[in-house]
This record gives structure tokens, C-alpha cells and sequence, in this order.
């Protein structure tokens, strides 16, 4: 058989060895970017580590009111202190469901021993049940918003790698789409028509 493609069959030879040096020299780089943006997420991940249980040892109190103090101090809000506060405003909810009727009871005893007893049976234990059950449910609202926080910052980030990636990805094969579009010899040349 005749070579149709007009004797270039060496530039083509050597056209493919280019473009597989090339192909594997872009795939080698989006490989290596790929894991330095992982291995930053996976550092940054450790970096942000759970608060310590307040009440577990006395050192790990310690350390939680630490990080407490320094959280009350942060005026910038240049870290999340949510999950830290958390037992402090819980604990601060508590004291105020019990203070409250307490309050309001000791105040009614005053006026009347009879008045006292009744509010405090009545309307003191419901009361403190109540500020407790809100105080409980308000948190967990704040903190399941938090941890949506992390989420949806989390899922952006990866939306983040997930763009650079289709754009490392869209790169070598805008190229290689020009390259194709160069080397046009499958198209066939009219032939003339002889009659």
C-alpha cells in the first residue's frame, strides 16, 4: 500500500512522542498539585482540632478555660469560639434557670408565706424547666449552625480544588483540540471530477 498521507509519517511519530512528553509532563504537574492542595486541607484540618472536655480532669478544665479566656479576649473574632463557649453559656443558662424563680419565690415569701409556697410549686419549678429546656435548644440551634458553618466552608473548599482541577484538566486539552485542528491530514482533498 501506498502512503496517503503525503510521506509525513515521521513528523506524525515524532508529533505523538511530543504530545505524550507534553501530556504526561501536564498530568505529572496536576498530580502534584493536587497533593499539595490535599496535604494543606489534611494540615489545616489537625490545626483545627475539637475543645477539650471542661469537665473530664482538672487539667483538661484548665486548658478549656484557657482557651475560654482567650476566646472571651479575641475583639477581632479571628477564630470560631462557638464550640469552646459552648459549656460556659450552658453552665451560665443553668445558673440563670435556677436564680430566676429562686429570685421570684424569695420575693413572694416576703409578701406572704402562703403566696411563696404556691409560686414556687406552681409556677418556680415549671419556670426553671422552661428558661432550662430554652437555654438547651437555643444552644444546640447555635451549635448545629456552627457545625452547617464548617460544612458549607468545607464543601466550598472543595469546590475550590474541584475548579482548579477541571482548569489544570482544561488546559492540555484546549490544546491538544488546537493541536488537532492544525494536523489535518485525514481531510480529504476534493479530487477533480473527470468526465
Amino acid at each position: 500500500m501506498a502512503d496517503q498521507s503525503g510521506g509525513k509519517t515521521d513528523e506524525l511519530d515524532e508529533y505523538d512522542e511530543f504530545d505524550e512528553i507534553i501530556t504526561e509532563g501536564r498530568w505529572a504537574a496536576f498530580k502534584e498539585s493536587a497533593t499539595r492542595r490535599m496535604s494543606r486541607r489534611l494540615a489545616a484540618d489537625e490545626e483545627a482540632e475539637e475543645p477539650v472536655e471542661p469537665f473530664a480532669s482538672p487539667g483538661a478544665f484548665g486548658s478549656w478555660s484557657v482557651d475560654a479566656a482567650r476566646a472571651l479576649l479575641d475583639l477581632q473574632f479571628q477564630r470560631a469560639a462557638t464550640r469552646t463557649l459552648l459549656p460556659l453559656a450552658y453552665l451560665l443558662g443553668l445558673a440563670s434557670a435556677v436564680a430566676i424563680p429562686l429570685v421570684g419565690t424569695i420575693g413572694l415569701w416576703r409578701i406572704s408565706a402562703w403566696l411563696g409556697i404556691v409560686f414556687a410549686v406552681v409556677f418556680a419549678v415549671p419556670l426553671g424547666l422552661v428558661i432550662a429546656a430554652v437555654v438547651r435548644l437555643l444552644l444546640e440551634f447555635v451549635l448545629n449552625a456552627s457545625r452547617l458553618a464548617a460544612r458549607v466552608a468545607h464543601i466550598s473548599d472543595m469546590a475550590d480544588d474541584l475548579f482548579q482541577a477541571l482548569s489544570d484538566v482544561a488546559e492540555p486539552v484546549n490544546q491538544l483540540s488546537k493541536d488537532v485542528q492544525a494536523v489535518q491530514f485525514w481531510r480529504f482533498r476534493r479530487r477533480s471530477s473527470r468526465k
